[in-house]
């Protein structure tokens, strides 16, 4: 598995592992920063709050350190970032598979409705300095059956695709997207880019809180990335955190 050739010009390494615990507790450990982590497989994967993440081999395993890579609060646009760069390379090389392409906010890729990539960014600090670290699974050859959000792979519709294509492209796209993004300065154009390819936007959504759903219409995205909900009442509602859900949006799809 190898760097594609942008992101060795623009100075990412990459050290790769059969197996793992973590790819990002790995790429943390190493404190390199544009060091790119890769494994077969891991054997301790975790999504966002913690949840367990199925990591069987044929899949891509993959996190980023980026060391002072912005100000700490806004570590949160490498979700935008990322998901950007993950649906560049999915575009680039399984192209039947980009036609049903959008992005979920905060930090998902789906195709058709369902789970391609999800994308975690943890941050840490050591010596006064920050990092983040940003891991990305990507279904390449298989995907989990019984999940609570429905899910696929990009084989089931590109049969070409490979973990090492994809992997080359991806790293590309992160060098083109860090490049624009500017250390957070140029976020404006990530978001606008991020919202072209938005899931649901201008159409109902639910969104599930701990305190209970709320439903309305996504209207947008602020300027730090915070969903922005217009209920029934026409109230603006701003949502920093949430699972959201696409009543009808996506008729194959098991999410309503």
């Amino acid at each position: 598995m190898k760097l594609g050739a942008g992101a060795q010009a623009a100075g990412f390494r990459h050290l790769h592992f059969d197996s793992i615990g973590s790819t990002n507790i790995e790429a943390l450990q190493r404190g390199q920063d544009r060091l790119w982590v890769t494994a077969g497989e891991q054997v301790s994967g975790k999504g966002r709050r913690g949840r367990p993440w199925s990591s069987p081999r044929g899949n891509l395993y993959a996190s980023l350190l980026l060391v002072d890579p912005a100000e700490p609060r806004r570590a949160a646009d490498l979700c935008f970032v990322a998901a950007l760069a993950l649906s560049d390379a999915v575009i680039a090389t399984a192209p039947r598979a980009a036609v049903g392409l959008a992005l979920k906010w905060p930090n998902d890729v789906l195709i058709g409705g369902a789970k391609l990539a999800g994308i975690l960014v943890e941050g840490a600090h050591a010596g006064g300095v920050f990092s983040a670290v940003i891991g990305c699974g990507v279904n390449i050859a298989s995907h989990p059956e019984g999940t609570p959000y429905p899910a696929t792979h990009l084989a089931a519709s590109d049969a070409a695709i490979n973990v090492e294509t994809f992997f080359a492209a991806l790293t590309d796209g992160f060098a083109r997207r860090l490049e624009q993004w500017q250390r957070g300065a140029g976020f404006a154009a990530i978001r606008e880019a991020w919202l072209q390819r938005a899931a649901g936007l201008g159409r109902r959504i639910v969104v599930r809180l701990p305190s209970g759903d709320i439903d309305g219409v996504f209207e947008a995205l602020d300027a730090e990335g915070v969903l922005i909900l217009r209920d029934d009442a026409g109230a603006r509602r701003e949502v920093s955190a949430g699972e959201i859900f696409f009543p009808g949006l996506f008729p194959n799809s098991s999410d309503s």
